[in-house]
């Protein structure tokens, strides 16, 4: 026995008592690993959080702790804040808490699996799907989407656990992750429906919905949105005209939408399928890559497990064309926890055997490739100056907080304000500063115009974003000033960019 194959070869199907739990922790430590590979795959082949600035702008939503934003539900802000109330602001934490994010769903997935076969089965649901864009790529760029991968799974295991065994505290839970993914995006009422229509595909199952415990599910997640239907209500439900953007159209191109959604799907999941594979043995492989492209038209092959991997893609597919909607391939994100529990239960009944053991090389020849590339895309992108690599953020912040400090004697920005990547940018990398929307000031309610002018704002715009511009000498009548910026990565000078800062001092700085 090599010491590759020992975390899982010391994993019994049915083990109890102290030793055998600590043995049965070792394979999870794989996804740990997985988790930290990750992390410093992004910091190596990214030079900023993000080219969309979602990442920046989850931190300046987050920090105002509202009940709702302008765009989302909270809790993808929420988490972000938190996450940085302990940790420093830069973009490797930032990698940490997607990682980390990520590697939560993938118990999550685990923790399913397990409800339907061994431990050590469930141990390689959880392994394939680490390898897909979907948990790894995808989910780095911490956002509404992202968020999900950590609730989905946990939410389906609390459904089933609760159709099993009826348990108030599965109730509870159930009823209060539910609400959970609500507050992550309200594309989660897909989830919400399709575990309906999964309760009541199954005999056993549809008994339990129509039973009186389902009442405790309903009281846990309504009293948990709540706090958020109160904002709602207060905001003029702002959140839900962000939404009608993503509808509109004729309904041969919302087909045509759907159709390219579940190709890109169907590329998402395949190493998570070519994992699996190299885990049966050599002269099996076929066979168990047939039975795993079969069980998606054969439910009988597992029925509830099928309904659980693809009830969710019914469920998008049938609102997203009669909604017309304009689909964007990574909303299905999360929406695959189900899906490898269903290949291996479904080779398990076929009695075609995985070797978990083998998952260890496997993985460690996967995360040497990731490293690799990842340093080589971060070189490449530097040589080429690109805007994921060479925009320099936060540089931008610190020269922008040097700067104020030398205007006002103070020792952070108040309020930051202007073309809202590098504003967002600003509040993040200071830490102490909050970002205010001049522009459509009804989307940052949290400040008022009459408080941004008594504690002083600094306007930044990107060089060329005449909207900017305008609206920053209209607000500061100050005469301008021209920041020039580069960064340094992988031994080389990057491109220089403009800014332009605008300074409105505190009421009691003014002359």
């Amino acid at each position: 026995m090599t010491q590759t194959t020992a975390p899982f070869q010391t994993v019994a199907d049915s083990s109890s008592g102290t030793a055998a739990q600590s043995r049965s922790l070792r394979p999870l430590a794989l996804l740990v690993v997985h988790a930290i590979v990750w992390t410093v795959a992004a910091w190596l082949s990214r030079g900023n959080l993000d080219t969309q600035g979602d990442m920046a702008e989850n931190y300046a939503w987050g920090i105002e702790w509202q009940g709702g934003y302008a765009k989302h539900p909270p809790l993808f802000a929420w988490i972000t804040a938190a996450w940085f109330r302990v940790f420093p602001h830069t973009d490797i934490a930032y990698f940490a808490l997607s990682s980390l994010n990520a590697m939560v769903g993938l118990f999550g997935i685990v923790a399913l699996a397990h409800r339907f076969m061994p431990r050590r089965w469930a141990l390689v649901a959880g392994l394939a799907m680490a390898v897909s864009p979907l948990y790894s790529t995808l989910a780095i760029k911490f956002n509404a989407n992202a968020v999900l991968l950590s609730v989905w799974p946990w939410t389906a295991y609390f459904f089933v656990r609760f159709m099993q065994t009826g348990g108030w505290r599965s109730a509870v839970a159930l009823g209060v992750l539910g609400a959970a993914a609500v507050l992550g995006k309200y594309f989660s009422v897909v989830l919400l429906v399709a575990l309906v229509i999964a309760a009541l595909a199954r005999p056993a199952w549809r008994a339990r919905l129509l039973g009186a415990q389902t009442l405790v599910v309903a009281a846990a997640g309504i009293v948990a949105l709540l706090p958020h239907v109160h904002w709602l209500v207060t905001h003029h439900f702002m959140t839900f005209g962000y939404a009608e953007h993503r509808t509109g159209g004729t309904l041969p191109a919302a087909v045509a939408r759907f159709g390219v959604y579940t190709l890109a799907q169907i590329g998402y999941l395949l190493p998570s399928l070519v994992f699996v594979v190299l885990l049966v043995d050599r002269q099996k492989r076929l066979h168990a890559a047939k039975r795993m492209a079969l069980s998606y038209v054969k439910p009988s092959l597992h029925a509830d497990l099928w309904w659980l991997a693809l009830g969710p893609l019914f469920v998008v597919g049938v609102i997203a064309v009669a909604a017309k909607t304009q689909m964007a391939s990574v909303w299905g994100m999360a929406q695959w926890f189900a899906l490898v529990p269903l290949w291996l239960a479904v080779l398990r009944r076929s009695q075609i055997s995985v070797r978990p053991e083998r998952a260890v090389r496997v993985l460690v020849v996967y995360w040497v490739l990731v490293l690799i590339g990842a340093a080589v895309t971060g070189y490449v992108n530097a040589r080429r100056g690109t805007d994921d690599a060479a925009e320099p953020r936060a540089e931008l912040a610190a020269d922008a907080t040097a700067h104020w400090k030398q205007w006002t004697g103070g020792d952070a920005i108040p309020v930051v304000s202007g073309s809202s990547h590098e504003a967002q940018a600003i509040a993040f990398y200071s830490g102490r500063s909050r970002y205010w929307d001049m522009t459509e000031p009804q989307t940052t309610p949290w400040l008022q115009r009459d408080e941004v002018r008594r504690e002083g704002m600094l306007i930044v715009c990107r060089d060329g974003d005449s909207a900017c511009i305008d609206d920053a000498a209209a607000w500061s009548g100050a005469r301008p000033v021209a920041l020039d910026l580069h960064k340094h990565a992988w031994g080389r000078t990057l491109p220089t960019y403009r800014y332009w800062l605008y300074p409105v001092l505190p009421a009691a700085g003014r002359p």
